[in-house]
């Protein structure tokens, strides 16, 4: 199929155009379905999280802390800020007597506005807890703790850390991760780039596997999916939409993973110019499309099919809709 086309339609004109990849592998037929090229490479940033907590998960160290499921679904978040977010993520550091200057993640602006707003009246600058990072790095540094590793270089390549996610990571591609390109992710952690190919055959055997580990963080991730994300991001909404049927889980530059753990499989999207607004719609496009979604689910996912376009008075101005994109 051809790559899906997200306009942004201003009174029946495209203003703007995204072109979106995708693919879909089916574990039962070990076929796939793509939108595009599914050879296409792309780093898999914070769609990795889940792979990068699992070395977390079999530990039990987060259990051992008294730690519960919350925790373990903020060790896969790109999270918002919220007063939650942060509360969890300061009680997994102050359970390994660490506190957010041993994360390595810089900060930046809570992505939910009342968070963001918060810091505003009290005059604050955000800190490092308030990264959307910030509970994976902490689950990570609980870890590497219980291992009695060095703390200040966790996020180095050839740490006993790092080695150990790739470890983890090759498992699930079926390869030496270490053969992948590699750099560093906005938070300082390495992120490989593979195919979207390879990003949805490791999604669909991570959904479907009956590891007690691995089903712990995908129930996890689905019973809190805004602990995953945020109350207004797609992932958390896909997540509630299908009542945790399927997993969703973004990354930045418009890299988007999901997988259904019952129908057994996994999909990875890629917005070739990186934004993140068209993946509501490519997404949904998708599922829709090859019947991956329920009765009633895309119906959920309405306004994540076509989001609104709003002007500075508070007028529904333009829209992102699918188009045909003409080849």
């Amino acid at each position: 199929m051809n790559l899906i086309r997200v306009d942004l339609d201003r009174a029946g004109t495209p203003e703007s155009t995204h072109l979106v990849a995708g693919v879909v592998h089916e574990i039962a037929s070990g076929g796939s379905r793509s939108f595009g090229d599914s050879g296409l490479t792309a780093f898999w940033r914070s769609s990795m999280k889940p792979f990068q907590a699992l070395p977390v998960a079999r530990s039990g160290v987060l259990e051992r802390l008294g730690m519960g499921t919350e925790a373990v679904a903020l060790a896969c978040a790109s999270h918002h800020g919220t007063r939650r977010h942060v509360e969890i993520a300061r009680s997994v550091l102050g359970a390994v007597g660490l506190d957010e200057v041993a994360l390595v993640c810089g900060p930046h602006r809570p992505f939910d506005p009342d968070a963001a707003s918060r810091l505003d009246r009290a005059g604050r600058l955000p800190d490092r807890i308030h990264n959307n990072c910030s509970g994976q790095h902490a689950a990570l540094l609980a870890l590497t703790v219980a291992n009695g590793w060095p703390v200040e270089s966790y996020h180095e390549p050839d740490h006993p850390l790092q080695h150990a996610i790739r470890r983890e990571l090759s498992v699930w591609l079926g390869a030496d991760c270490e053969r992948l390109p590699w750099s560093i992710d906005g938070c300082g952690l390495p992120t490989p780039a593979l195919s979207l190919s390879e990003m949805a055959k490791a999604y669909a055997a991570f959904a479907t596997s009956r590891e007690s580990p691995v089903r712990a963080v995908v129930r996890a991730m689905t019973t809190h999916p805004t602990l995953v994300s945020g109350p207004t991001a797609l992932s958390a909404n896909v997540m509630r939409a299908t009542s945790g049927r399927v997993l969703a889980k973004e990354g930045a530059e418009g890299v988007f993973c999901l997988a259904s753990p019952a129908s057994g499989w996994g999909a990875a999207f890629k917005v070739l110019d990186g934004a993140t607004r068209p993946l509501g719609p490519a997404v949904v496009h998708a599922l829709s499309t090859l019947s991956l979604l329920e009765p009633g689910e895309a119906e959920r996912l309405r306004a994540f099919a076509r989001p609104s376009i709003s002007n500075t008075r508070g007028e529904e101005v333009a829209a992102l809709v699918v188009e045909d994109d003409g080849e």
